[in-house]
């Protein structure tokens, strides 16, 4: 249509009119969600959960990744975890293009427990409680990880004479 204060001076040659413009992919944001782990020695993280912002209703979109890493394996609350490697899939991902191509979150390492085992040596009465240990081990290191069993003390529950009464005292 016309408009104007001369529109009625004038008549369109068609009622409609092409041109040519470029429709361009929407930027979308990534999130994930890092979960916390026990030590295990290594920077390989799991991810619950990768979302995106951005995307136009009805449209089916998901974030893809192809790995996730702590930034050191050490044990610590408030790590940083990357995702790295995303992507987008579903029948409308070519529609949209990701603002990121990482995404980042905080989660924790939390300490492995190990297990104990001490070997404590036979002796003679001698009126105390003292005992000796011939042997200190644990169970459960990752390995290569040098870790030592130590203990300041052991000793016998009692001094009186028994057999299979052996502790260790303290750490």
């Amino acid at each position: 249509g016309l408009s104007g204060a001369q529109a009625l001076n004038y008549t369109l040659s068609a009622v409609s009119a092409t041109d040519l413009a470029d429709i361009t992919a929407k930027s979308v944001t990534p999130a994930v969600v890092a979960n916390n782990k026990v030590y295990d020695g290594n920077t390989n993280a799991t991810l619950s959960s990768l979302t995106l912002t951005g995307v136009v209703s009805p449209d089916v979109v998901t974030l893809t990744n192809s790995a996730a890493g702590f930034a050191s394996a050490t044990v610590g609350t408030g790590k940083t975890v990357t995702a790295i490697g995303l992507g987008l899939s579903g029948a409308a991902a070519g529609n949209y293009t990701l603002s990121a191509v990482s995404a980042t979150d905080l989660a924790d390492i939390t300490a492995k427990t190990v297990t104990p085992a001490v070997v404590a040596n036979d002796k003679v009465y001698d009126g105390n409680t003292n005992a000796t240990l011939s042997s200190l081990t644990l169970t459960g290191v990752v390995a290569p990880d040098v870790v030592t069993l130590t203990s300041s003390a052991a000793s016998f529950a009692s001094a009186t004479v028994r057999s299979e009464e052996r502790r260790v005292g303290k750490e």
